[in-house]
């Protein structure tokens, strides 16, 4: 009886343990990948306002700075550590109030695409020839990892 009692409960423990730690990758899966959605989601809402290409300061591989459609100097910037800042005023970038856009980043990639669909080969930004930008995110809790790419038309490119 003790025999099987062992067995059995070594088999129930085996399942529960699996399911545990599929539980817990889902969950890290899940956190990644609503931290780089909510960031994705918002750059690309705000970039798509971008109002010329006059008035792009900063576009490099890790920061991207501009001037919206109602004036507002916004930035998106990764901060090197974990994190994907969001600035807004100030006179140029960086300088301006940021605060924290998403956490848990482990890196935050800007490309500019041109109207034949070739990446700048400085990877800047390049006044009157950048059409789109490609924004790629990657997100990791734990030893889950998620990546996330978009690419934005700005209306006044």
């Amino acid at each position: 009886t003790m025999v099987l009692i062992g067995i059995v409960a070594f088999i129930v423990a085996d399942a529960m343990s699996t399911g545990f730690r599929t539980y817990f990758v889902t969950d890290n899966r899940k956190e990644a990948l609503d931290q780089a959605r909510i960031a994705m989601e918002r750059m690309t809402r705000e970039i798509r306002n971008v109002r010329s290409s006059a008035d792009v300061p900063t576009g490099t591989n890790n920061q991207f700075c501009f001037t919206d459609i109602n004036g507002t100097r916004i930035s998106f910037r990764y901060d090197g550590a974990s994190n994907i800042l969001r600035g807004e005023g100030g006179a140029g970038c960086p300088g301006a109030v940021e605060n924290t856009l998403a956490t848990n980043i482990t890196s935050l990639l800007f490309e500019y695409v041109d109207n034949t669909g070739a990446v700048s080969g400085g990877g800047g930004f390049v006044t009157g020839t950048t059409r789109r930008i490609r924004i790629t995110i990657t997100s990791t809790k734990n030893t889950e990892s998620v990546t996330l790419q978009s690419e934005v038309w700005p209306r006044s490119l």
